[in-house]
């Protein structure tokens, strides 16, 4: 027990001072919603891995929730709190280690949830930190893993009262999976790093046999750490979907009524006009003010723009599941055009123009494809890899950047195989980097932005679980093109249970 025994301090009742902060809750709840707190942070942590992550996560919490405190920490082996990560004030300050049982933190390990609307000092009088940073509210989570251990926690703190608790725990939740995923994530890079130097140390003492078992040992290493981005990702997007697919449904399904009952009511003020074409001076200037005419035209065109822009988050929710195939395992036969094109919705957003480059221009040329009879899910991972790389390429600050970025995808059934081809008109890719490509661990990314997996990962994919063919061929004149060919139909069987991630989505 975190406390010693001791009672933790219940959250304050309501009183008379929850009723005059009304309207503060009224206006957080219109300014910040579910999605938009989740679209918010997603965005800024998406691409985001490695030592990086803590600090954009916290950053992008605290801005999202409006809250002036956000932190997320470690429980190290003296059951101690180290900061990974602590933003104040929208700063990063320099991360402390502190002992959690005399305050509101231990409550947190012990309980998994903590929330206080407001008087939090009064709770932990005298509370050093609590103090400092002149805090009212406090809402906390724990980070836990697969097996329910306590790896640390999420919290934010402000000044003012905090009372859509639901909401703020809810992100939290969210959010706090994905930290835990990562923090395992980073222990286990650490931990395979000390594996490493060892096994190097040894193989130098001994016998040239150890080289073959180390590059076993690379291989399991790898799809191990997949594993575990693989978890905490799926619950990511299921979050996401769940939380956004409920109310945009709302909406979509209540849009049709709402035309319907706008449509009747112009209808009447038709029929009035037809009834009295020359009402009272008064009416006449009241139709003038509200400029009538305008209202009539552009109301059908404002309805027909949310009915789009619904149909639009439906289709990006639509996508994920499918992305992802949620609650699907095994092996199944699917058309690998729907994967494709769902691997391009998500992707949508880096095609844009920016700073470094005009926008992509994406131009699919799809044959006449049979059902293959494949992992999707699996398969899916391999098109996000292979194309974020892609993206990656066109990213790169070179001068043989092309003036018209653009990324081909060439589908066609060819003997028994379906073969993709998914090619780029960026920089040429050394031949010594072909060679090494689809070896785990090798990235020519600079630290933080890869781990080198993505490849071999897509490689073991496409060769070895489902015998297919993995190449890349990069020439000036061309352009660089991978070349993926799965067999139509599964020769033998293979597992589709195995641990994949999303390794460049995270």
């Amino acid at each position: 027990q975190f406390l010693h025994g001791k009672s933790l301090p219940s959250s304050p009742a309501p009183t008379p001072r929850s009723t005059q902060l009304s309207n503060y809750n009224k206006s957080f709840t219109q300014n910040r919603s579910v999605e938009a707190v989740l679209h918010k942070v997603v965005q800024g942590t998406v691409s985001v891995t490695g030592e990086a992550f803590f600090p954009a996560l916290v950053q992008n919490l605290a801005s999202a929730l409006g809250v002036r405190n956000c932190f997320v920490t470690e429980l190290l082996p003296d059951n101690q709190l180290r900061t990974l990560a602590f933003v104040h004030d929208g700063k990063l300050e320099p991360n402390i280690t502190y002992n959690p049982f005399s305050g509101p933190c231990g409550a947190v390990l012990e309980e998994n949830t903590y929330y206080c609307p407001y008087g939090i000092q009064e709770l932990f009088a005298d509370h050093p930190i609590l103090s400092a940073l002149e805090a009212d509210s406090y809402v906390g989570v724990c980070l836990q893993n697969g097996e329910s251990n306590v790896l640390g926690n999420l919290v934010i703190i402000d000044s003012k009262p905090v009372l859509e608790h639901q909401l703020h725990e809810s992100i939290l939740k969210i959010f706090a999976a994905r930290a835990a995923a990562e923090l395992e994530r980073q222990w286990a890079i650490i931990a395979l790093q000390k594996l490493n130097e060892d096994l190097e140390v040894r193989v130098e003492q001994r016998t040239g046999d150890l080289q073959d078992t180390l590059k076993d040992l690379k291989h399991t290493q790898a799809q191990l750490v997949q594993s575990e981005k693989m978890s905490s990702l799926g619950q990511l997007v299921a979050g996401i979907s769940h939380e956004i697919n409920n109310p945009i449904n709302f909406i979509a399904a209540n849009l049709d009524y709402v035309t319907d009952y706008t449509n009747d009511l112009l209808q009447l003020v038709g029929k009035y006009q037809e009834v009295l074409p020359s009402p009272p001076p008064k009416i006449q200037q009241a139709i003038k003010a509200c400029d009538l005419d305008f209202v009539i035209e552009d109301l059908h065109r404002i309805l027909a723009s949310m009915k789009t822009g619904s149909d639009r988050i439906q289709e990006l929710v639509l996508s994920f599941r499918n992305f992802s195939r949620l609650g699907q395992v095994g092996k199944k036969s699917v058309d690998l055009h729907e994967g494709i094109n769902n691997t391009l919705v998500l992707l949508s957003h880096r095609f844009k123009s920016s700073t470094k480059r005009p926008e992509i221009q994406v131009i699919k040329h799809f044959g006449l494809l049979p059902k293959v009879e494949c992992c999707p899910e699996q398969l899916n991972q391999v098109f996000m890899n292979i194309l974020t790389n892609a993206i990656d390429a066109l990213d790169i600050d070179s001068d043989n950047q092309p003036t018209e970025p653009c990324i081909q995808v060439y589908t066609a059934a060819v003997d028994n195989f379906v073969e993709i081809r998914i090619a780029n008109n960026g920089p040429t890719i050394e031949a010594d980097i072909q060679q090494r490509m689809f070896e785990p661990f090798f990235t020519t990314k600079v630290v933080g932005e890869g781990i080198g997996l993505g490849l071999a990962i897509s490689y073991q994919v496409v060769v070895e679980q489902h015998q297919g063919k993995l190449q890349c061929k990069s020439t000036p004149e061309e352009g660089t093109e991978f070349t993926i060919a799965v067999p139509i139909e599964a020769s033998g069987q293979f597992d589709c249970t195995g641990a994949i991630s999303l390794s460049e989505l995270s």
